[in-house]
């Protein structure tokens, strides 16, 4: 008996060795008995860096955040029990987000469960379709073929979760007592089992380039458009020299293209603007998902749109109902082969048309929000406006990332957003987990409800003195008052709206940050100051008091102001 817990125990540690061969770097681990020999192992690893987070549901997205940052994968090491299922809504963005997570959850032994044990419930494939792989370690390691079998089992899902359309992959690991070694001195590193795979090179063939070209000539109106993706700028200095509009998000990280179309979410909800505009023929597209509405309806109400999307893995998503090519590709080799094909192309009265409409929506935003009352949309637009270069800001999901939507940037700031499920439960832990590993300064815009739904994330030791949150707390969900539908129930404030009256003073004062509340324009333009300055080595939370009245009008002043002066503008400006 002690020789077989003597082999479990080794192989156990050894998980860790496999992980930092395959380089994963960071650890986010969750306390607990049954996990023991993972935690100790993990965290005597010389070459894997771990930090200690107590809610499951935060650690989670907060190792998202770090694989977010590092673009590695980060292991996540949970208890049995309910402690597994607290991972769930992480791992769900992770699969949408293309997040590489290795989920590792101990477990209690195969004949325990369902037994009315503790902590004892079915955890093999307890995240379904959410992970791409799920595996179940041996119970039992007295025959070398187990110790192989489960070395292979871990090289395999590290490789899984790193290749091709990268995503969480669970290992299940049931654990038999004893689970604690002796002394510290017994955890020592073997040499398990690694298994390399090289890396796919995905190109273009000289067959299907030639079949596009041939297909190309076919269309007149050629936009492009790039969904949820980080900066590349090798690939936009190729596509900032076309005179093709090019379709961006702020989550598109896109910022600075010189012929980017920023701000459709805002004048395609007027409906006059809509009918007037050009719609493209063709639409090649890259990135994940598209946070603008209303260009997604825009689109998807033109049946004779044929789109091409430039995507190397995955499923198929057909969002705008015109899918008719997947291009297995990189976006870099596709336009690197099809620039001087997509130049023969450029159609100047199309483009125009586009960046005419997308510049004076620009100068109108720079000129509503110099006037009238003080609200939380002002706030967001001058929070963008003085973000220092190089930082990195995150938008929760709801209002936050729609304001910054309508109001864009222009500077060499990252932009990340929980936008592979666009819940709410998780945008202050993925930001502070990626803030731990990044020194830039991170900004997080959030609401309220968002905000202290996640309260947690800062329920830990580390430091978070580059973090900076805008907290705009208008008491509610707001958005439910802007959407159709919830304003004709009895049901809007309590149920949908679900009205709070709280304010994030307390929660500051319990983790040590920084927090400063504005009321009017005075207040915020004088908090402001120190909220940006990069020499502020506070961890700070800056709380925007907003009446949901008042959000609800600013908003409808917006669009009605917008709608009558976009269609009188000349191209000298408004």
């Amino acid at each position: 008996m002690e020789e077989s817990s003597s082999i479990q125990l080794q192989s156990l540690i050894n998980i860790a060795e496999i992980c930092a061969q395959h380089n994963v770097m960071h650890a986010v681990l969750s306390p607990g008995s049954r996990c023991a020999p993972l935690l100790i192992a993990f965290s005597a690893h010389p070459k894997i860096k771990c930090i200690s987070i107590s809610d499951e549901r935060s650690a989670a997205y907060i190792g998202m955040g770090i694989a977010q940052s590092t673009n590695k994968t980060v292991a996540l090491i949970c208890t049995s029990g309910t402690a597994s299922v607290n991972y769930m809504p992480a791992v769900v963005e992770a699969m949408y987000q293309e997040i590489p997570l290795l989920v590792l959850t101990a477990d209690r032994p195969d004949e325990w469960i369902d037994q009315q044990d503790g902590q004892a419930i079915r955890q093999p494939n307890i995240y379904g379709s959410f992970v791409k792989k799920s595996f179940h370690l041996p119970v039992s390691y007295e025959h070398k073929d187990a110790v192989w079998h489960a070395e292979r089992m871990m090289n395999e899902a590290i490789l899984l979760s790193q290749e091709g359309q990268k995503g969480p992959v669970h290992v299940n690991i049931p654990i038999r007592e004893p689970f604690y070694p002796t002394s510290q001195s017994e955890v020592t590193f073997g040499k398990p089992k690694i298994i390399r795979a090289s890396e796919v090179q995905m190109q273009l063939s000289d067959a299907t380039l030639n079949e596009l070209v041939e297909e190309l000539k076919n269309f007149d109106n050629v936009g492009i458009l790039i969904g949820q993706d980080l900066p590349n700028i090798e690939l936009y200095s190729m596509l900032g020299a076309l005179q093709i509009p090019v379709f961006t998000d702020i989550i598109s990280n896109a910022h600075q293209l010189k012929n980017g179309i920023q701000y459709h979410d805002a004048f395609l909800g007027n409906k006059e603007i809509k009918t007037k505009m050009p719609v493209p023929d063709l639409l090649i597209s890259f990135g994940k998902s598209i946070l603008s509405k209303q260009l997604k309806l825009f689109l998807r109400n033109n049946p004779d749109l044929i789109h091409w999307h430039i995507q190397p893995y995955g499923q198929v998503a057909d969002v705008f109902q015109s899918l008719q090519r997947i291009i297995r590709t990189t976006p870099t080799d596709f336009f690197n082969k099809m620039l001087p094909y997509l130049t023969e192309k450029e159609n100047k009265v199309f483009f125009e048309s586009w960046k005419l409409m997308s510049q004076q929506t620009d100068d109108f935003n720079q000129v509503f929000f110099k006037r009238g009352s003080f609200g939380e949309f002002e706030v967001v637009m001058r929070v963008l406006d003085v973000i220092p270069e190089n930082s990195v800001l995150h938008l929760a999901n709801s209002m936050s990332v729609r304001y910054a939507n309508h109001i864009g940037i222009k500077k060499n700031i990252t932009v990340y957003s929980n936008r592979g499920t666009s819940g709410i439960d998780g945008c202050l832990s993925t930001a502070v987990g990626h803030s731990l590993s990044d020194t830039r300064l991170h900004f997080i815009i959030t609401g309220d409800l968002t905000f202290f739904y996640d309260g947690n994330a800062f329920w830990n030791k580390y430091k978070k003195s580059n973090v900076r949150v805008l907290l705009l707390n208008n008491n509610g969900g707001a958005i439910f008052r802007m959407i159709p539908g919830p304003d004709r129930t009895n049901a809007l404030d309590e149920f949908f709206v679900t009205e709070q009256t709280r304010n994030a003073s307390k929660l500051a004062n319990l983790h040590s940050l920084d927090y400063k509340q504005s009321e009017t324009r005075e207040q915020f333009l004088k908090h402001l100051v120190d909220f940006v300055n990069p020499q502020n080595n506070e961890a700070m939370i800056l709380e925007i008091k907003d009446s949901q009245q008042n959000v609800y009008e600013k908003m409808q002043a917006y669009k009605n102001e917008l709608g009558k002066m976009l269609p009188n503008a000349s191209g000298n400006g408004l």
